[in-house]
């Protein structure tokens, strides 16, 4: 266990232990909560934790605010999924009386994510849970409370995660294998890299090396997560990301880079919605670049904003004026009831007038 971590892992560590008596005792279950437009950070941290509470015996599932990306399968986590949103049986059940196949929902994990406006259909079930444990690693999060582990300067919420899970192990008499197998090992390395960009980005730490070098140790394949999430692309997937790139603007004498992407071109290159989450990080690395956004616009109405930037400009302040937020270098937000071309134009003048 890294020193600096050891207390507040601990801390939460021991929450959960006893939380899961509490689950046990009441025959419950517990859901663990991630945020809209997910990424591999939260995914793995939420799947992470769900299979290692999964292996002390406690019933857990993720609350899934929308459906898996493709790019995710490999994970092997269905079975640990929860789609609150389905016209199933079980989730209509849920929404009515609170019970997750026949148990009561007392119990909720929130990961990689803090505030429950940003978890999509499953915020107002969060908001009603009287037991809570929040893990993130978001910058823009200000809250502090006992039951609250952020920490900013941590890599990613698996890396926090990996280290809850080692502290629980050993609280409890018990190997780190034991708790973290080989698919919790594969979930949790997944959002590390995903996080970190592959180790690239400024955030990659040596604890971060070095916890992602016991997780590979645990079965995590990092060659089959580097490979899924960022080098496999469908045809459709390729030429829409193309043509992103190719529309894009440099403005701010090539300080600011934006694309825009209307819903009409998913369907033209028959992509989905994750089409273009490769895209932002790439006009950011273009030369002169400080700040990259890349707008996309979903079946539903929704636009999504993924921001990347460098040192300079402050990627989470920036979201924050949209209702989102994230890190100072990487951020999101999503706006609904607006027309993608007009928020385009006052996205242009608020980085120009930031830059």
């Amino acid at each position: 266990m890294i020193e600096k971590y050891q207390a507040d892992s601990e801390r939460i560590a021991r929450q959960l232990i006893d939380m899961a008596g509490e689950i046990k005792k009441e025959d419950g279950v517990c859901l663990i909560f991630l945020h809209k437009s997910v990424d591999g950070d939260c995914v793995g941290s939420a799947c992470g934790l769900c299979e290692a509470l999964r292996r002390i015996g406690v019933e857990a599932y993720v609350a899934m605010p929308e459906e898996l990306p493709e790019n995710m399968n490999f994970l092997g986590v269905s079975g640990l999924l929860f789609d609150v949103s389905a016209d199933t049986d079980v989730a209509n059940a849920f929404r009515e009386s609170g019970m997750v196949f026949d148990r009561k929902f007392t119990r909720a994990i929130a990961v990689d994510i803090s505030e429950s406006d940003r978890m999509g259909t499953c915020g107002e079930f969060f908001d009603k849970c009287p037991n809570k444990i929040i893990i993130d690693h978001h910058a823009s999060v200000s809250t502090r409370a006992e039951n609250m582990w952020i920490d900013p300067d941590a890599s990613s919420a698996c890396e926090l995660v990996y280290y809850v899970v080692c502290s629980m192990a050993k609280l409890l008499g018990r190997p780190v294998s034991a708790l973290a197998d080989k698919l919790c090992a594969g979930c949790l390395i997944a959002g590390i890299v995903t996080d970190t960009g592959r180790f690239t980005y400024k955030n990659t730490r040596p604890e971060t090396l070095v916890s992602a070098g016991e997780l590979m140790a645990l079965g995590g394949d990092i060659s089959a997560v580097c490979y899924n999430l960022f080098d496999v692309k469908k045809q459709s997937k390729f030429r829409l990301s193309a043509a992103a790139r190719s529309k894009a603007e440099f403005l701010c004498g090539g300080q600011f880079a934006l694309s825009v992407v209307p819903y009409s071109m998913f369907r033209e290159y028959g992509a989905d919605a994750d089409g273009v989450d490769d895209v932002v990080s790439a006009l950011r690395d273009v030369d002169s670049v400080e700040v990259a956004i890349v707008l996309r616009e979903l079946e539903n109405g929704e636009i999504r904003a993924n921001v990347r930037s460098n040192d300079s400009f402050n990627s989470a302040a920036f979201a924050g004026l949209y209702g989102g937020g994230g890190h100072l270098r990487a951020a999101g937000f999503t706006v609904r009831g607006r027309k993608i071309d007009a928020l385009a134009d006052e996205v242009r003048e608020r980085v120009e007038k930031l830059l």
